[in-house]
């Protein structure tokens, strides 16, 4: 489901739109050129979207199973009775109803799967349309605020004296890197985790960090975060502590370590496999941090820190550098410029008005 198959082209189902001319059959001869273009379907969509959308989409499959539905491709009416069921569900920690976001999210895994099997996605009937119209207007659900508070100085400085009394050096320093980076240059956790070494630059008086995909930037154009080391927390000095004691030159920035906090685990990732060979061995990814991995890290010192979890996590971050700049009086341009933002309208829900 992954990448396109040389036989989609060749399924009625899929060539049935007659606004496209199609070969009677596709020879075989051309096969190997098909798989190498096909596999680039495998980046359209980043690895934790993917992942969000397999595990939405299985519980809609589930769902349709149980009532006897199809669920690939899907009646519209099945989901509208699926949107029916989410809305009526409840988080176990919380108890509060499903959000409309959830709910959305679950739509969207829909689509996708629909539109990667070649049909029509039943998320676009108007139907289904008008329900989620409804849904968002609908003032009488009690849902889960998931706003983040953002991390400002203060808490900022509660974290740092938290990670402080950890044992380990490597810990210690590691931590203190993602955080004040995290928070300096507004980055997502998923940014933080593909941060390579050698897109981290130490000049005269900042750092300049090379950012090569982002939410906003996806076609991996140059993109760069230029960091004063003047600012209040600067993460100049935690990055390259950093780098000496972990001696690293090459490959991502925050490694995983060892459980006695000692060393770096083993590090090494899969290359892009060579579609024309047969003698490819399994590599793995392994050693570098996940952006889940940097979540749940945050989550654990604000806990440690007296910062609730369940008002604070890694968007946390990203949150406090465009609250705190907007406190530092710094105009929506220079903010922007450093959270990467390209409309100035998403800053709106960050920014608070001033005392």
């Amino acid at each position: 489901m992954n990448k396109l198959s040389i036989n989609q082209f060749n399924r009625p189902a899929i060539t049935s739109d007659k606004s496209f001319f199609q070969e009677q059959e596709l020879p075989i001869s051309i096969l190997d050129d098909f798989k190498s273009a096909a596999s680039e379907t495998e980046y359209e969509v980043a690895d934790n979207t993917r992942r969000v959308y397999r595990s939405s989409f299985n519980i809609f499959t589930e769902y349709c199973q149980h009532h006897g539905l199809n669920h690939l491709p899907a009646d519209p009416r099945s989901v509208i009775s699926f949107i029916g069921h989410q809305k009526e569900q409840v988080h176990h920690r919380t108890g509060m109803q499903f959000s409309k976001q959830t709910i959305t999210t679950r739509l969207a895994a829909i689509r996708f799967y629909h539109i990667q099997a070649g049909f029509h996605s039943p998320s676009e009937h108007p139907l289904v349309i008008r329900v989620m119209r409804g849904l968002s207007r609908n003032k009488h659900r009690l849902t889960s605020d998931y706003d983040q508070q953002p991390i400002m100085y203060e808490e900022l400085e509660l974290l740092l004296q938290t990670i402080d009394k950890q044992e380990q050096e490597l810990t210690r320093a590691r931590d203190k890197a993602i955080i004040q980076l995290g928070f300096q240059g507004g980055f997502r956790r998923s940014e933080l985790a593909e941060i390579q070494v050698n897109h981290v630059n130490f000049l005269r008086n900042k750092l300049k960090v090379r950012l090569a995909y982002s939410k906003s930037n996806q076609q991996g154009h140059k993109e760069w975060k230029d960091l004063p080391e003047s600012e209040q927390f600067s993460a100049f000095s935690a990055v390259r502590h950093w780098l000496e004691v972990s001696q690293l030159t090459q490959g991502h920035l925050f490694r995983s370590l060892t459980r006695d906090g000692q060393r770096l685990r083993p590090y090494s990732v899969a290359s892009r496999v060579n579609l024309n060979s047969h003698d490819n061995l399994p590599q793995v990814n392994r050693g570098f941090l996940r952006g889940d991995d940097i979540y749940q890290m945050i989550k654990k010192y604000c806990r440690k820190a007296g910062l609730s979890p369940e008002f604070y996590g890694a968007h946390s971050l990203r949150s406090g550098c465009v609250t705190q700049l907007h406190e530092n009086d710094k105009d929506h341009l220079y903010i922007m410029a450093r959270t990467g933002h390209t409309d100035p309208r998403s800053l709106r829900h960050y920014l608070k008005p001033k005392d």
